[in-house]
């Protein structure tokens, strides 16, 4: 059966009109559009109220894919007004000429999946249908507005209008008493505005917000010119920043900086106005309840400044939620405006609305009278456009039911069930903490390289797999609990601020970077956990890790770190140390420093003499040192009441092979001799390490058992074992996350220096293996090095020796020394105190 179109897009806004460009004009498909309204524009051609612009740059809030487009066009203002963007999208359209390709004034009321064609019927309003082979809906986020929760609103007798669907002709206010409900983004814009015209204006609160400056103004003609011919400079970085802007990095947590540092900080970025306040000023903020609560201060501070009457400006003070929890609000003297003799606050959650009446508003403790009554009270976001196309996929399942209990999907993008549909900037994706219209452009890219895979491939469908789905959903919900989204009530993010919606997340909350780096993934790697003609890919690997470990990798990337295979010696280094700022402190311990060996020495208090640990770190041979883990060799000392010993062996290049390996058998033999000074038992040593710190404890072991040296155990956690291993995880995470195949064989090679590979540097290459100390092999699920070390936990099984073998599943390599950004990083702590307690159980002899 041939489909009546190639591709159905649905919506006219800022997707809609990239999507038909991109699948019409470089794709060369058969495109038909259907659009609810008249004109072009989306949410820009319905909200048309008075205050109604972009909290985004103009020059950032705009197309990026043409050289043209960005040349041509010259914004008049710094955060643009929507006539301006309704100006702009329409010339976008009659300059691509995208008009002709949409039905106008139609909306879709059904999309159907017909398996045996593999083809949709989509059926509108006017009763036609047609057939494609995909559909891309475009309907937005803020498509549908919040149903009137106030009974009476038919019986009104003034004039009532709604900030979604405003008229299109002008609406004045001028001399009347006009009520405001509503203090979100959109009230707080047509407050501001309607307290210029009317003769009384009175506000209904419920919730406040940390509404902060926007600092519009107007762009003089020559930086009009100049901004649009250096848009490549104004934009660059733009898609490597949280929110999808070049936005300056954040400083660092605030729990760190000092209260003066912080109101520098907070100062500037407040003066600079928008939304680098949230992005700009601290790393924390989003994730740290104390941090949080610096910020929120701090805006709390500079609303009472603003507000005369003090009881109003403590109204006006959110104290429910955390800042940011909500999506930020930004103003322009909103706070002034309840200065003014003629406004009035009326705090709704003391006195809820009960009804609107004929002449105006009743509640629990009053009645007021209105000339006009405006309706800001938000939007069913995230899901309602979509849900409210009609859409049936296979087996007959709505896609009602298939998200009853919240939204379940692919990306925001595809969703299981549903061949051939994609949903741009739909829930669950990064949209809603990200720049639109390049999330939008991201998003269509991703759609129209998956299509053209379909056709060159000459399939019928694509969709992800259930196990894929369920991987984002549990990513994406692990990601949102982390931050203090969740702690807010009655917010969009969690699909709160709608009746009967299920509380769920409905946002990928790992910033812009993060969510760009697992589609490119997907992409580069076949369309990784989707279905094409019904043929499974895996679930790609960074969707398998720990949420905790996802934001890792995204503070990585938002702060612009170079992936490991990239950094030169001295990145390498500086990177390694930057792990202790992932750290929980270490217990307060004695710590003694050594000249020879050189080494650092942990000793806890206590009577008897006590066990010994000799640890080396990490940091592939090339980097890392004590003080990375410092926190580690703190904990370990007190959780095993064990002396530790870690070594501060020499680094390579500088020190190739053999040096890291003879300076921790040196410190092994130290202890044998001296570390009764320090009240370590000289018969109770255990080896220790982590990544190449566990090869150099693994070829200690060896040392150590050849020159009769009975150790009590040896600890190996993430063992880098054989320079030349070729398995299955060195294939799968192959690129990481965190250490990549390439950084390893870079630091293996710096450490070989050219050198014979011998036992004594891949320790799984010994004659026999023997005799040696009962082992721990501790490894995590998406690390390259993964299985050659549980080759080598065989291998010694094998041999005769005492091995217990851990994988942590969800963790990535590195994730030891990371104790305060992913608190799974116990449990290697856990499973160490577990094994060693038992080995460390025997007579001691008074210290």
């Amino acid at each position: 059966m041939n489909a009546d179109h190639d591709i159905v897009v649905v919506g006219a806004g800022f997707a809609g009109l990239y999507a038909v460009h991109k699948m019409r004009d470089e794709l060369a498909l058969n495109v038909q559009g259907f659009e609810t309204a008249a004109g072009v524009g989306g949410t820009w051609w319905w909200n048309r109220y008075p205050g109604a612009r972009c909290d985004f740059e103009s020059v950032n809030y705009s197309y990026s894919f043409s050289e043209e487009l960005q040349r041509e066009w010259e914004w008049t203002e710094r955060f643009a007004a929507q006539p301006e963007i309704l100006s702009y999208l329409e010339w976008v359209a009659d300059k691509l000429d995208i008009r002709r390709s949409f039905r106008f004034n139609t909306r879709v009321t059904s999309v159907t999946w017909d398996e045996t064609a593999s083809l949709w019927t989509v059926t509108s309003d006017d009763g036609a249908s047609c057939t494609a082979r995909f559909v891309v809906s475009c309907v937005g986020g803020f498509s549908v507005p919040k149903e009137t929760e106030f009974p009476g609103s038919e019986t009104f007798t003034g004039e009532l209008y709604r900030t979604s669907s405003w008229p299109h002709e002008p609406v004045d206010l001028t001399g009347k008493r006009v009520a405001v409900i509503g203090t979100g983004s959109t009230g707080i814009q047509v407050i501001q505005e309607a307290a210029k015209q009317a003769a009384q204006l009175t506000v209904f609160q419920r919730t406040a917000n940390y509404a902060a400056p926007l600092r519009n103004a107007a762009v003089d003609p020559a930086q009009r010119r100049w901004n649009a011919d250096n848009h490549a400079e104004l934009r660059a970085g733009s898609r490597e920043r949280f929110i999808g802007a070049p936005y300056d990095r954040p400083n660092g947590p605030a729990v760190l900086a000092t209260p003066e540092e912080r109101r520098r900080i907070y100062d500037k970025y407040w003066t600079r106005g928008g939304f680098p306040l949230v992005v700009s000023t601290f790393t924390d903020l989003l994730f740290d309840q104390q941090a949080n609560d610096t910020i929120a201060d701090y805006i709390r501070d500079r609303i009472r400044e603003r507000v005369a009457d003090p009881t109003t400006a403590e109204l006006l003070a959110p104290t429910d939620h955390p800042y940011a929890s909500k999506r930020p609000p930004f103003e322009t003297n909103y706070y002034e405006t309840f200065n003014l003799p003629h406004v009035e606050l009326v705090d709704v959650r003391s006195a809820p609305i009960e009804a609107i009446t004929p002449t105006g508003i009743r509640t629990t403790a009053d009645s007021y009278d209105f000339d006009v009554i405006i309706l800001a009270t938000g939007f069913d976001v995230f899901t309602a456009g979509i849900l409210n196309l009609g859409i049936t996929g296979r087996d007959g399942v709505t896609l009602d039911e298939k998200w009853a209990d919240g939204p379940k999907t692919y990306l925001g993008l595809n969703i299981s069930g549903f061949p051939n549909l994609f949903t741009i900037i739909g829930p669950q994706s990064a949209a809603a903490l990200y720049n639109v219209p390049l999330a939008i452009e991201d998003h269509v890219d991703f759609t129209a390289a998956a299509i053209e895979r379909i056709r060159e491939t000459q399939a019928r469908t694509i969709e992800p797999t259930p196990e894929a789905e369920q991987a984002w959903v549990e990513l994406t919900e692990g990601i949102l609990n982390k931050t203090i989204v969740p702690q807010a009530k009655g917010s969009w993010y969690m699909g709160e601020n709608i009746p009967g919606k299920p509380r769920a997340a409905y946002l990928f909350a790992g910033g812009a970077p993060l969510y760009r780096a697992i589609c490119a993934q997907i992409e580069g790697s076949g369309y990784a956990g989707f279905a094409i003609d019904h043929e499974s890919r895996p679930v790609p690997p960074l969707l398998q890790i720990d949420p905790s470990a996802a934001l890792v990798l995204a503070g990585m990337l938002i702060q612009g770190m170079k992936p490991l295979e990239q950094c030169n010696l001295d990145e390498m280094r500086a990177l390694t140390e930057s792990l202790t700022q992932m750290q929980i402190p270490g217990p307060d311990v004695r710590v003694e420093s050594l000249e020879q060996p050189r080494a650092r020495v942990y000793i806890p208090d206590a009577k008897e003499s006590l066990p010994v640990v000799i640890f080396a770190h990490g940091g592939g041979w090339v980097a890392g040192s004590v003080d990375v883990t410092d926190s580690s060799c703190r904990q370990l000392a007190e959780q095993l009441g064990a002396v530790v010993v870690s070594v501060d062996y020499r680094l390579a290049p500088e020190h190739p092979f053999p040096a890291a390996a003879d300076d921790t058998f040196a410190a092994v033999q130290w202890a044998r001799e001296h570390v009764g000074k320090f009240g370590g038992d000289p018969h109770r040593i255990v080896v220790m390490g982590e990544s190449a710190g566990a090869n150099l404890a693994a070829s200690t072991a060896l040392r150590a058992r050849d020159a009769g040296i009975d150790l009590t155990a040896q600890v190996l956690i993430n063992p880098a074992i054989d320079p030349d291993a070729r398995t299955p995880s060195r294939q799968e995470f192959a690129d990481g996350p965190f250490l990549s195949v390439a950084a390893g064989e870079a630091m293996w090679a710096a450490y070989l220096g050219g050198a014979e590979v011998t036992p004594l540097a891949a320790p799984s290459r010994a004659e026999s293996l023997s005799g040696l100390a009962p082992a721990l092999v501790l490894t995590v699920e998406c690390d390259p090095t993964r299985d050659e070390a549980e080759d080598y936990a065989r291998a010694l099984a094998a041999a005769g020796v005492t091995v217990h073998q851990y994988r942590l599943e969800g963790l990535i390599h590195g994730v030891f020394n990371m104790s305060a950004a992913v608190p799974r990083a116990q449990e290697f702590h856990d499973l160490i105190g577990e094994f060693l307690a038992p080995r460390f159980e025997r007579a001691v002899e008074p210290a």
